[in-house]
């Protein structure tokens, strides 16, 4: 699901500013951005992220404001100063110019001061990098569970609809039974007049029975549909589980069709069939 979290904490003069985006995907994809001394950190926070977010394409961006007081010193080049300090004083004896050097001019000169890197511990600091992605991921999350809530509102109609269309089918193959049975003796008696074979008509109608039972498959599509409203209701990381009952609710009902044989039927697995890829394209995207 899309989410969107930010916090900005301050600490020991630095300013951390931590932005998470999440995007709909069917499986995790974690992508961070980081100042440079920072990078080492990447893996921890990349694992924080993975704690909390199962699935989705995550963008971590963490900036922090006055970075050089960590990591970087200034100094002055000693050696870039005498020789500035040198050619002043032989330029001021070749041509005889008056004055005297100051820190103002001094303070002007490029390449006077140079920035070395210190040896530090990225860790100093990782207490309050995660304290920044925490507070981001808990705004994250917020606003993830309150798309979670509206969609887990449509799937549940969804699955009831598919409910209603099982109970409209539920008793048809009796009805087809009977309705072939008048056919065939209506047929029967058109070919051999009322001395027709009644065995025979038993056995067609037996076979065809047979051929269109499709209960199991109501009772386990069914099943599955029940299944389905139950880890709604309990939450958590469901979105594998409910992405395999979707693949299975959509199995039961190819088969159903096809046993069936029957326009009434066919119209009511259209239904079914578009009520389930509307599920799936949800589903897709729950955790």
């Amino acid at each position: 699901m899309t989410g969107y979290g930010k916090s900005e904490l301050e600490e020991k003069g630095v300013r951390i500013a931590a932005e998470i985006r999440s995007f709909n995907n069917r499986f995790l994809e974690i992508a961070v951005k980081l100042p440079r001394m920072l990078v080492p950190l990447e893996l921890e926070i990349k694992q924080m992220v993975q704690e909390r977010i199962t699935r989705g394409r995550v963008l971590v961006n963490l900036s922090w404001d006055n970075a050089g007081q960590l990591g970087q010193t200034i100094h002055l080049d000693d050696e870039v100063a005498d020789r500035y300090y040198r050619l002043f004083q032989e330029l001021k004896a070749r041509y005889s110019l008056s004055g005297e050097l100051d820190l103002h001019t001094f303070a002007h000169l490029p390449d006077l001061f140079k920035r070395e890197e210190e040896d530090w511990d990225a860790s100093e600091i990782l207490p309050i990098v995660k304290e920044a992605l925490s507070i981001a991921l808990d705004d994250l999350i917020e606003m993830k569970e309150r798309e979670g809530e509206i969609i887990g509102t449509d799937i549940r109609h969804r699955v009831d609809l598919i409910l209603f269309h099982l109970d409209e089918i539920k008793h048809r193959p009796e009805q087809r039974i009977e309705e072939l049975r008048r056919k065939l003796k209506a047929r029967l008696r058109e070919i051999c007049g009322d001395d027709y074979d009644q065995a025979l008509l038993a056995q067609e109608v037996v076979l065809f029975a047979e051929r269109s039972d499709y209960t199991e498959e109501c009772v386990r599509l069914r099943a599955h549909a029940e299944n389905f409203k139950r880890y709604l209701d309990e939450g958590g990381a469901i979105g594998r589980k409910l992405t395999f009952l979707v693949q299975e609710m959509v199995r039961e009902v190819n088969t159903l069709g096809v046993k069936a044989s029957d326009a009434v039927v066919s119209e009511r697995v259209v239904l079914i069939k578009e009520e389930l890829e509307k599920i799936r394209e949800q589903v897709e995207n729950i955790e």
